[in-house]
């Protein structure tokens, strides 16, 4: 085999090197990082090259052919050529201005203090072990795992999500994710009092080397109790299947040797054992969704008493298809708490769950004709002497005894997805969706008609320029996107005011197959109207010559570019928010030399003023209208860096070392109302700022969105605000109430902290004249080298 030569060794090393610091560890090696890693390595490689000096003239042979050699001229030119054009191109990636937001390093798991405070004592966090499994009896443990679960499904899904893998319905809307329990390397890791240091402080009782603070865990102490925390955190071992670390070996022997035992038994579980274990916290124990988690959740998870399924391909009235309810257990339902189990779930269990849900119908949806027909005496039911305890309950339930659906509903006769098609969407829409879905398709409301499912439970039209929320409708596949929503308008949602547009009688169709095929390519189309949240954490300003916008509907604002962020309710203080109706926030911003402004748009179904008509007409008889209101957040002069590690307020309010600024407009009953609010940590009302009026704020609300547009002065002043200079990086938090969803105080939606950035002024002979110059002078050291070696030969 032929030896490879020193300088291609180097060469190799070299890129080998760049390849794994680019790919390794891309979240966290910034540019500059990058850089002066690989110079380090260059210099490395060359000083074991030059160090022995056989090498050395091994190493500088080839270049040295390059330089001198007449029948290498062509390379010799071309490295000319591109080496100086290499420099040039590195030189002006190195002066360009930056947008990369400002690398946030943080433990995940950080060293815990050796003793805490709470409850009113003091715990030794080295010696604290769970009293649960201190008493090694296995009723209570039992007990223990099912109050934990009750206390989790209540207050940690909508974060670490039923699956306990971090993916709950607000979490996309955090930075960072939520844990993932499931995952091997965390509390598997971790002994128990770990686990009741972080329960019990929170995101606020990080240490410093756990920052940024960007952290939304609670401090669950103020909310739970310790008996409390303590079945949590059983709960959590116990449904992953993982044994914490434990300083008494005995017990540690026993709980193994339990867990052991349970997931032995978990693993042979079929059809009501797997419904009653994964299922019931969320569906109830009968099926009838009034589970213990049901009352906290938007929308209530499925009462499967009365046989109707709302996402389903068969025709008309008949019942679910099984092929329907496995993809929906299977894949879960965007936009709600229902997950996706196809990673705890096998194909075979999920299947041996579809007869469990049809055995709790109690309306005959799934007996076959002959069983349905069937009268029953009443009153000799009634005389009937009935033991349930002699009912086998575990006795399984054959399939066999329901019936299988096979029909599906016929898409035949797609219409191509042009302009033309689309045009024609609309004008059916209008005429046949636009009462419920809103004239451009944003959910509100223009009948008057307050709705409900057939529950008795309110519910609001979907959001059609949101796909994202969607459920079992939205894929990647435009044209099969297409044909879900037609079915969903043929067939209609079942349970819902959403009604049938094909006729499966004689009778005509509500809506002609054509007009619902436009429908659907209209409907479509709405998606381009609304940007999806996104992994862009920079808000990047555009600055403008003139003066500011005072209009929301300004064309200066469609210059600006657009950052979408997810809006997640306040689950970590109390009074909190647990169904919000908002989904995103959008802002766009424009700065000139004396001020900067904010204009913000929130889809939201309702103008909730109270005395506004149509919006008090479907207001929630359950729930008190407040204003809606908005609002944006900044941490103070110096309470906030970005180097040499990213230090932040708390994402709500702040705290006493990291006090915020907060912009806020209030729409009003009577007229809208523009104040600054001062953030002085999470367990203070912020407090009014009555002598400052420099923030001019205005809004509109128009089919189904607020636009609000806010404006102040770049600088500072004396109150410690911000002063907005250019070229540097700021954090900025945004807020949302919903007044019609009874949202006041801290009952509200937000968003993490983003970065905001004011981009640097460029200088066009420095950004462009510097690289030109690197690269001439590179050029000329190269001929000068040529020539030197050419002489010498």
């Amino acid at each position: 085999m032929k030896k490879i030569t020193a300088f291609w060794q180097a060469t190799l090393v070299i890129v080998c090197a760049y390849l794994i610091f680019d790919n390794a560890f891309p979240p966290v090696m910034p540019k500059s990082l990058m850089i002066e890693f690989m110079i380090i390595t260059i210099i490395g490689v060359l000083l074991y090259f030059s160090f022995d000096e056989d090498r050395w003239n091994e190493f500088k042979k080839p270049i040295k052919a390059v330089l001198r050699d007449e029948d290498k001229g062509l390379i010799r030119w071309g490295f000319l050529l591109f080496i100086p054009m290499l420099f040039a191109y590195i030189t002006y990636n190195q002066l360009k201005p930056s947008f990369e937001s400002p690398v946030e390093l943080r433990q995940v798991h950080p060293a815990p203090p050796s003793t805490l405070r709470v409850y009113d004592k003091s715990y030794n966090l080295t010696t604290l072990e769970n009293p649960i499994r201190a008493k090694a009896d296995a009723n209570i443990y039992q007990e223990a795992v099912k109050a934990g679960s009750e206390i989790y499904f209540k207050n940690c899904i909508y974060c670490h999500g039923d699956l306990l893998d971090g993916n709950g319905p607000f979490a996309s809307g955090f930075n960072p994710m939520p844990v993932n329990f499931q995952d091997v390397g965390t509390i598997a890791q971790l002994q128990e009092a770990f686990l009741f240091w972080r329960i019990t402080t929170g995101g606020p009782g990080l240490p410093k080397e756990g920052t940024p603070w960007n952290s939304a865990m609670p401090v669950w102490h103020e909310m739970l109790n310790e008996d409390e925390v303590w079945q949590v955190i059983t709960f959590l071992y116990d449904y992953v299947g993982q044994v914490p670390r434990m300083w008494d070996q005995k017990i540690s022997k026993v709980v193994t040797g339990m867990k052991d035992k349970i997931q032995s038994q978990r693993a042979q579980m079929t059809g009501k054992e797997i419904y009653q274990f994964r299922c019931a916290v969320c569906h109830g124990e009968e099926g009838a969704g009034d589970g213990p988690a049901a009352e906290f959740l938007y929308p209530r998870p499925r009462d499967f008493s009365l046989g109707m399924f709302k996402y389903k391909t068969s025709p008309g009235e008949l019942p679910a298809r099984d092929e329907d309810l496995f993809n929906t257990i299977k894949h879960g339902l965007n936009g709600t708490s229902m997950p996706g189990w196809e990673t705890l779930l096998s194909d075979e269990e999920i299947n041996s769950l579809i007869p469990v849900l049809k055995s709790v119908d109690i309306s005959g949806t799934w007996l076959p004709e002959d069983d349905e027909d069937e009268e029953y005496d009443e009153e000799e039911e009634d005389d009937e002497e009935y033991d349930e305890e002699d009912e086998e309950e575990d006795t399984p339930i054959d399939p066999k005894n329901f019936i299988h659906v096979t029909e599906i509903e016929p898409t035949n006769g797609q219409i191509a997805y042009t302009e033309e098609s689309i045009a024609l969407g609309n004008i059916a829409y209008q005429k046949t969706c636009e009462q419920c879905h809103g004239h451009t398709g944003r959910g509100n409301i223009t009948s008057g008609k307050r709705l409900a499912d057939d529950w008795g439970y309110r519910i609001w039209p979907r959001n059609l320029t949101q796909p994202w929320t969607w459920r079992a409708t939205n894929v990647e596949n435009r044209d099969e996107t297409i044909r879900n929503i037609y079915s969903r308008l043929s067939i209609g949602l079942f349970g819902t005011p959403m009604p049938a547009h094909r006729s499966t009688t004689d009778d005509p169709d509500p809506v002609s197959l054509e007009d619902r095929w436009h429908i659907a390519n209209y409907v479509y189309s709405l998606r381009t109207n609304n940007n999806a949240p996104g992994e862009r954490s920079v808000i990047k300003a555009l600055k403008v010559e003139g003066s500011l916008p005072n209009s929301v509907n300004d064309v200066a604002w469609d210059k600006a570019q657009k950052t979408t962020m997810r809006l997640v309710p306040n689950i970590i203080k109390e009074p909190r928010l647990f169904t919000p109706l908002a989904e995103v926030v959008t802002a766009r911003v424009l700065y000139n030399n004396k001020e900067i402004a904010f204009l913000l748009e929130i889809d939201d179904r309702t103008d909730s003023r109270p005395g506004e008509p149509v919006s008090e007409g479907i207001q929630d008889e359950f729930l008190e209208m407040h204003s809606d209101a908005f609002a944006i957040q900044f941490p103070k002069e110096g309470a906030f860096q970005t180097s040499p590690v990213v230090v932040k307020p708390l994402y709500r309010h702040g705290d006493a070392r990291h006090p915020t600024t907060i912009w806020y407009w209030n729409a009003g009953s009577i007229e809208p109302k523009a104040m600054i609010l001062e953030g002085k940590g999470p367990d203070k009302r912020p407090e009014f700022r009555q002598s400052d009026k420099s923030l001019i704020a205005t809004g509109q609300w128009k089919d189904g969105r607020w636009q609000i547009l806010m404006k102040r002065p770049r600088k500072g002043g004396k109150s410690g605000d911000l002063s907005f200079s250019e070229g540097q990086f700021f954090p900025v938090s945004f807020a949302n109430w919903d007044g019609s969803n009874g949202e006041i105080g801290s009952k509200h939606t937000l968003t993490g902290w983003y970065w905001l950035l004011l981009p640097p002024p460029s200088d066009p002979m420095k950004l462009y004249g510097v690289p030109l110059g690197v690269g001439f002078l590179s050029f000329l050291v190269g001929l000068i080298l040529v020539r030197r070696y050419s002489l010498d030969s």
